[in-house]
């Protein structure tokens, strides 16, 4: 397709070319406002392991928690073929004495008052509008409900939920044990040199910092693969040549980010990958150094506001078996502007604050 002048040309200007010496950008310090967590229970085992999770990220932030429930109706509700009022009744004061009990265990944990809601509706509609209603920071929701672990990833509400959520989500994996603390040690995050993956650093170290957590900071470099278009060995060898080059860079970048970071008494640990399939590197790490939290943002360097998430993010959501907290990298104002108009959309400003003189 291309001629092979043209290629070698480029190669020759990228060999001849002087190094640009680039400065680390001062990391941002503050924290984006985590206010209030919004903690979704459906009376099953499978989602208390939500509360553990979000009583340790209050603990850091000195956010409120807001424990919700919703009860389906009795048409809706599989198990229940009766419209009895009675029995409707009795299911409601169960459903508050569950919230009771969880808000009870909350506080004393958290050591700060919960608060429930009990809601009736669609699981799926009534959890987005109440964290829209209370201004919820985070909604924090099981991967399986009271159906329990299933073939698929992810159960469907919490799958409804993250296809229209436009705030920060913390997805816990589902499990019939109940976690009694949940203090994390090693936090990986995702870093793609982009503004925007750096906007989670401040929210990262706060939680690393108060459980005493290791900070694993990873970069991945893709790596070329072979395929009709790029098939020649000097085309390849371009190819390999730069993302060696994105490689070394990668590796600058992670290291002055951990000089800053190390400064102020973070404790962080980075590494640079190289892989061609940068999500399932990112899984297959996690695990290996049995990370308990993924932190990373809603969007990368390629954001597109028009979705909820980019590629990597919306991956790990369905795929990771390590809690993942997700934080939302567009302003609420942006976001409804492009809820309404698409058009002549510039990427907005990150919620994190970051120095002037960036």
């Amino acid at each position: 397709m291309y001629g092979r002048r043209t290629m070698s040309t480029s190669a020759s200007t990228v060999r001849q070319a002087e190094p640009v010496r680039i400065l680390p950008r001062p990391v941002p310090h503050e924290a984006s406002g985590i206010r209030r967590i919004l903690v979704c229970v459906d009376r099953s085992p499978f989602s208390e392991a939500c509360l553990p999770y979000a009583v340790a990220i209050s603990r850091s932030l000195g956010s409120e928690i807001t424990l919700l429930h919703v009860m389906q109706p009795p048409h809706e509700h599989s198990g229940l073929h009766s419209t009895d009022v009675l029995d409707w009744e009795i299911s409601s004061q169960e459903a508050n004495a569950y919230l009771e009990r969880l808000q009870r265990e909350g506080t004393a944990a958290s050591g700060r008052r919960v608060d429930t809601r009990l809601e009736q509706g669609h699981p799926a509609e009534r959890i987005t509008s109440v964290a829209r209603e209370i201004g919820a920071d985070i909604t924090v929701l099981g991967s399986h409900g009271e159906r329990g672990v299933t073939a698929w990833t992810m159960g469907s509400t919490a799958l409804q939920v993250l296809a229209v959520t436009r705030g920060s989500v913390l997805v816990v994996r589902s499990s019939p044990e109940t976690p009694i603390d949940v203090s994390p040690k090693r936090v990986l995050v995702p870093l793609d040199g982009s503004l925007r993956s750096e906007s989670v650093l401040p929210t990262a170290v706060r939680i690393a910092g108060d459980h005493g957590a290791e900070l694993l900071l990873v970069f991945v470099a893709l790596e070329p693969v072979p395929t009709a278009v790029l098939r020649a060995p000097e085309d390849l060898g371009v190819a390999r040549e730069l993302a060696a080059r994105v490689e070394r860079g990668g590796a600058r970048y992670l290291e002055g980010l951990r000089s800053q970071l190390e400064r102020e008494g973070a404790s962080v640990r980075t590494i640079v990958l190289r892989s061609a399939d940068e999500k399932q590197a990112l899984l297959e790490l996690s695990q290996k150094e049995h990370c308990d939290l993924i932190v990373l943002s809603a969007h990368g360097s390629t954001c597109n506001p028009a979705l909820t998430s980019g590629s990597v993010t919306a991956h790990l959501l369905t795929h990771s078996t390590i809690p993942l907290l997700v934080v939302q990298d567009l302003r609420d104002a942006e976001l409804r502007e492009q809820d309404g108009d698409q058009r002549n959309q510039s990427a907005p400003p990150l919620r994190a604050s970051f120095p002037e003189d960036i």
